[in-house]
């Protein structure tokens, strides 16, 4: 199930690649970071508290600015509710495509996201690497010098042995580059 997924992620950013390629030139690259909060959901909301992520993203801007993609990195560690101790982390990537609409230039421009990806769950001794995917909706602000400010939101979800670890991450954050 694992590499049919991976091939098929694989094979959708070759495609679009390939699609691209003409256009490449004028399409242009981004890198950024971000940090912020991870809101538990469903039966996961039941045992961990609110919890704090970290995020690092690197992606592409088409020609027009309007269609893209990106891959992003998140640790997100959630403290479990009294009386137990310890805590829930999950390591992980997401591959998205990102639609910003709207005319250039524009200081604002809200954008949809949405994707798979792998996260590795850790809580006790519960230790797995499992298929992910997500979906939300962000807003980016361009402060000059090709430098944008982003607050972002999206629903989070691990499909991890014997159910789903859902959550809400809320992340801001700079990024470089792009249109």
């Amino acid at each position: 199930m694992m590499r049919k997924i991976t091939g098929l992620a694989v094979t959708a950013l070759l495609l679009g690649a390939i699609a691209a390629r003409p256009a490449a030139a004028q399409a242009r690259g981004y890198v950024g970071f971000g940090g912020g909060l991870a809101f538990p959901t469903g039966d996961f909301k039941n045992c961990c508290k609110t919890g704090f992520l970290g995020q690092v993203i690197a992606g592409i801007t088409g020609p027009s600015g309007v269609l893209g993609g990106r891959v992003d990195g998140m640790y997100i560690l959630n403290n479990v509710k009294s009386p137990g101790s310890g805590h829930s982390t999950h390591l992980g990537a997401n591959v998205d495509l990102v639609w910003t609409p709207g005319k250039r230039p524009a200081k604002v421009h809200p954008y949809l996201l949405g994707g798979i990806g792998f996260f590795n769950s850790k809580f006790g001794t519960f230790d797995e690497t499992k298929f992910a995917f997500n979906a939300g909706a962000g807003i980016q602000i361009h402060l000059g010098n090709r430098m944008d400010f982003f607050g972002e939101g999206r629903y989070l979800s691990v499909q991890t042995d014997g159910g789903s670890t859902n959550m809400i991450p809320f992340a801001i954050g700079l990024r470089w580059g792009g249109i």
